[in-house]
């Protein structure tokens, strides 16, 4: 399905999913018709984050790293076959269309959260949630939407 997606640059009508597994698993669930991607890079992002040490915590921000885009694409490969489906090709932003009716990307996917949330009831194994997944995903875009 992932070599079945179409180019698409960012927009009000996608909303960007998350660099995670669970992202790459809505996406999946949401099929090629509704999902797009746009190639990118990681020149220019950076990680924050923080040490501990004797108690007291030290911030830091640096660059995103090929070793850290290799660690994140990794997880989600592992997410992935977790759930039984194959990996995602590497180097993209990977969106999902947003209906008519929602005020902004991040509130449709708020509600898409809440939606697969409540229907998981406490589920985290990836392949217990593939289904749900596709069951509310499948419920959004049948709106006629």
């Amino acid at each position: 399905m992932w070599s079945a997606v179409k180019e698409a640059v960012p927009s009000a009508s996608w909303a960007e999913l998350t660099e995670n597994g669970w992202g790459a698993l809505m996406g999946w669930a949401t099929g090629a018709e509704n999902l797009r991607r746009h190639a990118t890079s990681d020149a220019g992002r950076t990680v924050t984050g923080y040490i501990e040490r004797a108690g007291e915590r030290e911030p830091f921000v640096e660059s995103l790293s090929a070793a850290d885009r290799e660690m994140i694409d990794d997880d989600i490969d592992t997410y992935l076959r977790d759930a039984g489906l194959p990996p995602r090709p590497r180097g993209y932003v990977w969106m999902i269309r947003v209906p008519d009716g929602y005020p902004s990307p991040q509130a449709f996917l708020a509600d898409i959260d809440a939606a697969i949330n409540r229907a998981a009831d406490g589920a985290v194994d990836p392949k217990q949630l593939r289904p749900i997944f596709a069951q509310v995903l499948r419920g959004y875009y049948s709106k006629g939407n």
